[in-house]
Parts: structure tokens; C-alpha cells; sequence
């Protein structure tokens, strides 16, 4: 700015200083219109706060008080409940896998060594019989073996120590997640029991009138209560590694 173009302008007064209350009549379009309220409700609020950050300061915890960071993933119950799940997976191995009553009226029941032991002799026949049947095989194997394993690996992980509580968790949620496979298996073969088949020599099972068709009702009448519950807990085990 020149020198005339100094002189020609009037002295001008400083501005007065912003009224500090006047700011917040432009925050929030207007939702503090007037002076603003305290903060705080009280002295007593003020000071809790105070002790918390110091606290927070000092080490002694990173989250807040209701932080989802410190809820227990495996808590107390649980350890109880997956503990449950997994010791009965794994008495599947003394429990009837197929029951049926003959002509005769004599009641034949298969437990799980003679279970295992006619699906592993028997797959060649079950895919002579149709892909459905052979297929259907192959699930009830999925689930008469994966029962007690799944049953062993999951007590194993969850009550063996780990050097961290994040590769606890990664641990135990393999065994867990592997329940949905078993759950699964057990849904297939319902549903390739629809799709239907032959086995060869059923008639000489000596089921009232069975002929040598695979259907759902001939699956429905063979199965013993085993398969079901290694299904259901196989879900409850698979729901709980979401968890994790």
C-alpha cells in the first residue's frame, strides 16, 4: 500500500476481540442457540471420568467398560457345554448305528465297529446299486468316522493350554467347525435317499418287505438313534466355532 493510499484511509479502530459464547450459535445449526450447558452433571461425574482416564493411562486396561473386546469367547458354561458335545461324539463308538426288527420279529442291531465295518466292505456294491447309493455311503463313512474324531480333537483343544489365547482360539475352532461337515453328511444322504436305487442282496437283511430298493424310508428304517445325535451335535460344535 502506497503512502497516500495510507493517508487517505481513516484511522480505523481495532476489532474487538469474538464473543467466545457467540460461536456456538453456529454449531450444530443452531442446537446450542444460547449459552451452552456444562458438560458435566455434576463434580462427582467429572471426577469418575478423571479416575478412568487415569487408569487408562497408567497400563491397567485398554478398552472401555463395556468393551465387546472383553467378552470372554469360551466362557465358564461353554468349555461345560462343548465338553458334553465332545465325550458324547466319542461314546458314538459304543451306541447302534442300524436297528431294524426282521420277519422273524428278532431285533438286529449294527454298533459302530459293525457299522463301519459293512460301509468300508460294502461301497463297490453301493455304486453297483446307483451313484445316489454309493454316494450315500460315502456320507454315512463321513459320519460314523468324523463323529469320534471330531469328538477327541475338540476335547483335546479345548482343555490343552496354548501360548496365547489367539492360537487358543484358532485351535479349537478347527475340530469345531469340522461339526457342520457331519451335520451335512447326515442332510445328503436324506436327500439322495429321494433320488433312490438298488442294493443289491437288502432282501436277505430280512426287513419286513423291503425288496432292493434304497429310499428314504428304507434309510429311515434302518437308522438307529447314533447317526441323528452325532448329526445334532455336530451342529451344536459348528454354531460355536462361529464364536471363536
Amino acid at each position: 500500500m502506497s503512502e497516500a493510499e495510507s493517508k487517505s484511509q481513516p484511522n480505523e479502530k481495532p476489532a474487538a476481540p469474538p464473543d467466545p459464547n457467540e460461536r456456538f450459535r453456529y454449531i450444530g445449526f443452531g442446537i446450542y442457540p444460547k449459552t451452552p450447558q456444562t458438560f458435566w452433571k455434576s463434580e462427582k461425574e467429572a471426577e469418575e471420568y478423571a479416575k478412568t482416564i487415569s487408569i487408562h493411562r497408567y497400563g491397567e486396561t485398554f478398552e472401555r467398560d463395556f468393551s465387546s473386546l472383553q467378552v470372554i469367547p469360551v466362557s465358564r458354561a461353554d468349555k461345560i457345554i462343548v465338553t458334553i458335545v465332545s465325550v458324547v461324539m466319542l461314546l458314538t463308538v459304543a451306541m447302534p448305528w442300524v436297528s431294524f426288527r426282521t420277519m422273524s420279529g428278532t431285533d438286529f442291531t449294527m454298533y459302530w465297529p459293525q457299522a463301519l465295518g459293512t460301509l468300508l466292505g460294502g461301497l463297490g456294491t453301493a455304486f453297483a446299486g446307483g451313484w445316489a447309493v454309493g454316494l450315500s455311503a460315502i456320507m454315512g463313512l463321513i459320519l460314523i468316522i468324523g463323529g469320534p474324531v471330531v469328538g477327541v480333537w475338540s476335547l483335546a483343544m479345548l482343555w490343552m493350554k496354548a501360548k496365547s489365547d489367539e492360537e487358543y482360539f484358532k485351535r479349537l475352532k478347527r475340530p469345531l467347525g469340522l461339526g457342520y461337515y457331519l451335520f451335512f453328511a447326515l442332510f445328503a444322504m436324506f436327500i439322495l435317499s429321494f433320488v433312490g436305487g438298488n442294493i443289491p442282496g437288502y432282501s436277505t437283511w430280512g426287513l419286513i418287505n423291503p425288496g432292493d430298493s434304497y429310499g428314504a424310508m428304507s434309510l429311515i428304517g434302518v437308522m438307529s438313534y447314533a447317526p441323528y445325535l452325532t448329526a445334532a451335535l455336530g451342529l451344536v460344535a459348528g454354531v460355536k466355532s462361529g464364536d471363536l
